[in-house]
């Protein structure tokens, strides 16, 4: 067997501070294939131990894929926040910072890739299409026993089956580098329904909006008031792959009329509520 359900850990709901994440210092961690074996899977389903090298910042000596099968993922690297749904993975090269943890009642899996097997020239993090086939053969290839030769076929079509796919990409929220501009972030992220101005939530943690204007011009490249919209748009992409109705989502993300929603979130990703719904639906397992 090469899978690992991972024990439950922290409580549900609570989020990393990435504030606090220590990037310049990351640890070694996670499962890693053994020989003759080209990849193998971990399956979390809840948010694992504070302190752990899977909670906290660290790398891999192989390559990782990071998605979710039920529910989301929030994966941090170390400039950007990501909330993944299913039918979207982010692969990662070896050695790469990050941070990554399963969304309250979610099911996150970890697939690590020997370097042996990793694609020619994909040396940089990449979207992923994670459609209903490619799941399930990782899932079936770790939950069941079979004969090595089997296994490793299975295992080089899995490998041949990964297709980049930007049209699936999750949102990347930049963050600024700032500490003190990033636990403000972080607050903001966590409750993208407050309709707080840019003045208030500087007051809020004790900062002039000269220096938040001027961290999110540097750090990020755009205005608060477009970044808060992606968050907000990141926001409601997790809440529509639950499931939850259109008009729920607009409320979760700020927005006091549908109509007013729809129209930022096609700004923002190209597409409709709807159509994005769509879209999940056949990429999320069946039965979910």
């Amino acid at each position: 067997m090469s899978v690992s359900v991972m024990a439950p850990g922290r409580g549900r709901g609570e989020m990393l501070s990435t504030a606090l994440l220590r990037w310049s210092e990351p640890s070694v961690g996670g499962p890693v294939v053994e020989t003759p074996y080209l990849l193998t899977t971990a399956v979390l389903d809840s948010p694992v131990p504070a302190g752990s090298s899977t909670s906290g910042v660290h790398t891999h000596d192989d390559a990782l894929l990071v998605w979710p099968h039920v529910g989301s993922t929030t994966l941090h690297t170390r400039n950007t926040v990501r909330r993944l749904v299913p039918g979207q993975g982010v692969w990662m090269p070896p050695g790469t910072p990050h941070s990554s943890h399963p969304d309250p009642g979610s099911v996150s899996c970890y697939t690590y890739v020997t370097r042996a097997a990793i694609p020619p020239h994909w040396t940089s993090p990449r979207s992923l299409r994670m459609g209903r086939a490619l799941q399930e053969m990782l899932l079936h290839l770790d939950a069941n026993a079979m004969p090595d030769d089997r296994r490793l076929r299975a295992q080089r079509l899995i490998i041949e089956m990964l297709e980049e796919d930007p049209a699936v990409a999750a949102m990347e929220v930049p963050v600024p580098e700032d500490p003190r501009i990033r636990a403000m972030a972080e607050d903001i992220m966590r409750d993208p329904e407050s309709d707080l101005s840019l003045e208030e939530w500087a007051a809020r943690h004790a900062l002039s909006v000269r220096t938040v204007t001027r961290a999110f011009g540097r750090d990020v490249g755009m205005p608060f008031t477009r970044w808060r919209s992606l968050v907000r748009m990141s926001a409601a992409t997790t809440l529509l792959a639950q499931g939850r109705p259109v008009n729920l989502v607009a409320h979760r993300c700020g927005y006091s009329t549908t109509s007013a929603f729809s129209a930022a979130f096609r700004r923002v990703t190209g597409t409709s509520p709807t159509a994005y719904l769509r879209e999940q639906s056949a990429l999320a397992p069946a039965g979910h």
